[in-house]
This record gives structure tokens, sequence and C-alpha cells, in this order.
């Protein structure tokens, strides 16, 4: 079946403010993902592969997670009855392949940090309330069988999305721990990308 693809490219622009800083900052780069126009998770949920490397900090620890580009995702992985609901393409973008990539690593004894940080998250990009206590109490709820399943970690190729072998699962999605997540700006960053494990397609 010929496959089209749409790409997305998504500007993620946050605007919190950090005790004892008066500016504003982005503790993110852009999420850049290329969705497959038919191809469905239990039947209704779309697909996307990430194209390029995805920096998140988190503001509370200032612990940097990498989500590699080649690694699939299905955004909130949400039942059908909540599908009305969440929109799955919203703001809550952002927050639900940090939450995927988090849970297809499934590092032991972090699955509760990895549904705080969805929540935290979800808050970062405005996404309202009740939807927010949706989505985190869905996965308290459901997810303890999709977390750290050989099933999750799924990686293609981001320009053609066919399937390709998945690199070696890292202990961890941490790959730095920062003073401050301001520093994930210029020099820090691009040290931080040249000294990624995984490997890029």
């Amino acid at each position: 079946m010929k496959r089209a693809l749409l790409l997305v490219t998504l500007l993620a622009l946050p605007s919190l403010l950090i005790a004892g800083c008066a500016s504003e900052w982005t503790p993110e780069t852009s999420l850049h993902v290329a969705i497959e126009r038919d191809a469905r998770r239990e039947g209704f949920r779309r697909v996307a592969v990430i194209t390029d490397d995805f920096y998140w900090c988190y503001p509370l620890t200032h612990e940097v997670i990498r989500v590699p580009k080649g690694f699939e995702t299905d955004f909130a992985s949400i039942p059908y009855a909540a599908a009305g609901i969440i929109d799955p393409m919203g703001d809550n973008m952002e927050g639900a392949v940090i939450h995927d990539y988090l849970y297809a690593i499934g590092e032991p004894g972090q699955r509760e940090k990895a549904d705080t940080i969805l929540l935290d998250a979800l808050a970062q990009h405005h996404v309202d309330p009740i939807r927010r206590k949706i989505m985190y109490e869905t996965v308290r709820f459901g997810g303890s069988k999709n977390y750290g399943a050989m099933t999750e970690w799924r990686f293609a190729d981001p320009e053609t999305q066919k399937p390709v072998k998945a690199p070696p699962r890292p202990r961890t999605a941490i790959i730095a721990q920062l003073k401050r997540c301001e520093d994930m700006k210029g020099a820090t960053y691009l040290k931080m990308r040249a000294e990624q494990v995984l490997p890029h397609f």
C-alpha cells in the first residue's frame, strides 16, 4: 500500500519563568515528526516517526531527556472511549511523545516519575486541567502493562517510514543533568548532540 506522508513541524513555545530569572525560556527543541496518513494503532491512533532528535529539559530537576530520531510514537496512548475528548494532535503532543519514550525505555522503578513528567509537561504546554487529569489518570490506571514492554521500543526510517531494527535500549532516557535548563542553549546543547549515544539513520 502506498503511504501518503504528512510532515508536521511543531514549534514548542512554552513561557515558563524560573525562580530568580526574569526572562522567558524554552526548555526544549522543536518537535519534528512524519505522520503516516493511513497507519493506526488499535485501529484509531495515529502513528508518527520522530524526524530529528527532540530534547526536553525537565524544569523541576534540570534533567535533559532526548527522544531520538527514528523513534515511533502514537502520541497520547488513550483508549477509544477518550478519543473524542483528547486530541492527540493538540497541545499535548510534546508531553505525549516524551511520555511514550519514557515508557518505551521502562527504567525500573521510574514509572510514577514518568507519569508525573507527563502531567508537568502537559501543564507546561497549556493543556487545560481537565484534560491533563484525564490523561494522567488514564496512564496511572492502565499504563503498567506497556511500561518497558518490548512492543513499545519501535523505530522506523524517518524518510520512508519503514520499520528498522531498533538500537539497543538505553538504561535511562536522561542524557544530561544541567545546573539550570537555560544551559541547554548554545554550546551546551551542541555538546549534548555531539555526545549522544544512539545512532542516526
